[in-house]
């Protein structure tokens, strides 16, 4: 019987010290020990792709919109949108609507508009927006910024167009540019307590080369809000205004243009008044003056001039000369 025993045989006993091991103790060691590389080799690579990625990231919260998405649209004639610029809040959003330029004055003509809610839409924007107050150190300030080194006027003439009154100040620049600042706040006459409330704030920096100030006031006049929130609590404007009286009341006419009324246009007719044709006078033959004791020559008639005995083919022959 041999002393060792065989690599085939099972041993049920415990291994005796010193003894050497089987190999089939060392493959479960490897096994995690290669489990360990390739986990370690993974998180490697994971933290490398991560590492060169180069998303581009902008300090900015103003972002471009189409000119389409513009808050306020100028009237027809006046200065076209170039851009749009903004910026949304919880509780609203800022445009600045770039408009075209045609004057040598420092600064970009534009509406600055901002919608106010009542309510905050977007909770995953952190800033919000504070009720504005139209103070005239606002206002100064605004101009300042928006219009460096130009002395402004502020007009003390109460205007005001379809949304309500406004604002403006005039000035002239150094480059000779006529420049208009208007301002408004469009909101609802009550407090917003129990009433659907939200407020509209508009600002215009206008400056042309060859336009008068009526001119550039008619661009405040005609502008349009083209945007809304589509809830019920939001109506800056108001309850539309009441119609005039006596409107659609008994024994109360109405005429176009005053006709008829007791404050009746005076008609005037457009009388046609036709000049009379002048006729030009005749020109004037001018008459050769004969004495009577002048005797004209006759002249001959002339060879090439055919006569009546032409006509018959013989020839013609000239006639004698006279003594």
């Amino acid at each position: 019987m041999s002393a060792s025993t065989s690599s085939h045989q099972m041993s049920f006993g415990p291994t005796l010290p010193g003894a050497p091991e089987s190999p089939t103790h060392h493959r479960p060691k490897r096994l995690w020990m290669a489990l360990r590389l390739l986990a370690a080799a993974s998180v490697t690579m994971a933290v490398s792709a991560c590492a060169g990625r180069s998303d581009l990231g902008f300090a900015t919260l103003m972002s471009e919109v189409p000119v389409t998405r513009a808050v306020i649209v100028p009237p027809p004639g006046g200065p076209f949108v170039v851009a749009v610029l903004q910026r949304d809040y919880q509780d609203g959003l800022s445009q600045e609507i770039a408009l075209s330029t045609a004057s040598l004055t420092t600064g970009q003509n534009a509406f600055y508009v901002t919608l106010y809610n009542n309510t905050a839409n977007n909770p995953e924007i952190p800033s919000s927006l504070s009720y504005p107050a139209l103070v005239p150190d606002k206002i100064q300030q605004e101009m300042e910024e928006r219009l460096p080194g130009v002395d402004m006027r502020t007009s003390l003439v109460y205007v005001q167009n379809k949304f309500g009154p406004f604002g403006f100040a005039t000035g002239r620049s150094a480059t000779g540019d006529t420049c208009l600042y208007a301002w408004q706040q469009i909101e609802p006459s009550a407090p917003a307590i129990l009433v659907p409330g939200g407020v509209i704030s508009v600002r215009l920096r206008l400056c042309d080369a060859d336009a008068s100030v009526d001119q550039l006031l008619r661009v405040f006049y005609g502008y349009t809000i083209s945007a809304y929130y589509r809830q019920e609590s939001w109506n800056p404007y108001g309850e539309p205004a009441s119609p005039p009286p006596g409107f659609g009341q008994i024994d109360t006419p109405m005429y176009p243009l005053n006709l008829g009324g007791p404050n009746a246009a005076e008609v005037r007719r457009r009388t046609l008044y036709r000049e009379p044709r002048r006729s030009l006078p005749a020109p004037e033959v001018q008459r050769r003056v004969i004495d009577k004791d002048t005797v004209m020559p006759t002249t001959a008639p002339s060879p090439s001039a055919p006569s009546a005995a032409g006509s018959t083919g013989y020839p013609i022959v000239p006639p004698p000369p006279r003594e």
